[in-house]
């Protein structure tokens, strides 16, 4: 009896593969756009992920920033859209046609590293569009007051080494005046 579970030790081991809690989650996501609603309407996915939108309905609609963010444009019957998050944020979004028709794409901050080796923050994916910059705040969990990290920066990364102890961090998209609402907060542990 040992042999045999010695011998499927062996062959289950090396398949068995770690997922860090810090890793991302979030892949890219499908919105259907049908009976006058997005469904999900909240989705959210990892920074440089994509979402697609298939408009089902025979009547026009679109997926539209309320911030200025990205538009897919008219579509119906079937067609489908596609749009890149490349930054970290909240970005709420309507149809142009029907107002009542919302949702929301959510993109959290990138998160590698370790508590020993410190922590690779990442808002941005891919070249930074002109005129776009990024808020990045941290704060230790537990506490209400969050730390500017970077203000208005045009980089994308950047390294945060705090020592021990649980942070938080978020991160919000820029564009001339408009904002995205902050990214979901993630923590570092």
């Amino acid at each position: 009896m040992r042999s045999v579970l010695a011998a499927l030790a062996v062959l289950v081991l090396p398949c068995y593969v770690a997922v860090p809690a810090h890793s991302q989650e979030a892949r890219a996501a499908n919105v259907t756009v049908a009976n006058m609603s997005f469904g999900p309407s909240r989705v959210t996915v990892a920074v440089g992920e994509t979402v697609t939108w298939t408009f089902q309905d025979a009547m026009a609609h679109t997926a539209t920033s309320d911030n200025g963010f990205f538009n897919t444009g008219s579509a119906s019957g079937g067609a489908s859209r596609t749009v890149r998050f490349r930054s970290a944020g909240t970005f709420p979004y309507h149809c142009m046609f029907h107002p009542m028709m919302v949702g929301r794409v959510s993109v959290p901050v990138s998160v590698t590293g370790s508590v020993e080796d410190g922590w690779k923050l990442r808002w941005l994916a891919g070249e930074n569009p002109k005129g776009r910059a990024y808020d990045v705040q941290v704060r230790r969990k537990g506490t209400t007051t969050w730390t500017s990290f970077r203000k208005a920066t045009t980089g994308a990364t950047g390294r945060f080494d705090p020592g021990k102890g649980a942070w938080q961090v978020r991160a919000r998209t820029l564009k001339g005046a408009a904002k995205s609402g902050w990214s979901p907060v993630r923590t570092l542990s």
